[in-house]
């Protein structure tokens, strides 16, 4: 899976993002607050989160490199939850009445704005698909064939084993001993940061394409 960065950013909204940056734990906006930006995620990870009556912390959502967030304050006039920082994370800022601007005057842009906001809606889909699985192994191997490319469903990295591991909601302890048994097992082979399928009894395509 590739860990997307600002080359997916559209070039239609560079002139008005703004790069800003953030520690772990970090609030970038609070509930309740007047809406102003929508964020790109960089580098790092935002959680937008509501909280219960005893004051338990309720995730709505675990934004992620590559993706945007808070698009919904494009129709409301306060944001809906909080948005804090997981880790230290590097977002494009982008003003929402520049973004609605943009959305009004050009048909092209809005057209790619919806295509956009639609692949991050599967991959949100398909990652939470994944997270529901229980055994690491499946969770690898349900990334490789959602997001691998080719007849082996062969996924470049460009990020770390540990980034790796934070999306798939494992350790990396628990990421590299999984790695190395499918290794063993001849399920996946590893090349630098280049994982791929090369034997399984059921050999799906992978849903991404060649």
């Amino acid at each position: 899976m590739k860990l997307p960065s600002s080359r997916d950013f559209p070039a239609a909204l560079r002139a008005s993002a703004t790069r800003v940056s953030y520690e772990a734990g970090a609030s970038v906006f609070r509930t309740g607050s007047p809406t102003h930006s929508v964020f790109f995620v960089e580098s790092g990870a935002v959680r937008l989160v509501r909280y219960g009556r005893a004051g338990e912390e309720v995730v709505l959502h675990d934004a992620r490199a590559g993706e945007f967030f808070a698009e919904a304050s494009l129709d409301s006039a306060r944001y809906h939850c909080d948005a804090v920082a997981s880790e230290p994370s590097e977002l494009l800022q982008v003003p929402a009445a520049a973004l609605r601007e943009r959305l009004d005057v050009d048909r092209e842009f809005a057209r790619q704005w919806l295509t956009l906001l639609a692949r991050q809606l599967r991959a949100v889909r398909s990652r939470v698909e994944r997270l529901s699985l229980k055994s690491a192994a499946e969770r690898v191997r349900h990334l490789l064939v959602s997001e691998g490319r080719g007849t082996h469903c062969e996924v470049a990295l460009a990020g770390t084993l540990k980034d790796l591991a934070r999306n798939l909601g494992l350790t990396h302890e628990v990421l590299y001993r999984t790695l190395a048994a499918m290794e063993r097992e001849g399920i996946i082979e590893r090349q630098g940061t280049t994982l791929r399928l090369v034997g399984y009894r059921t050999s799906p395509p992978c849903k991404a394409g060649d």
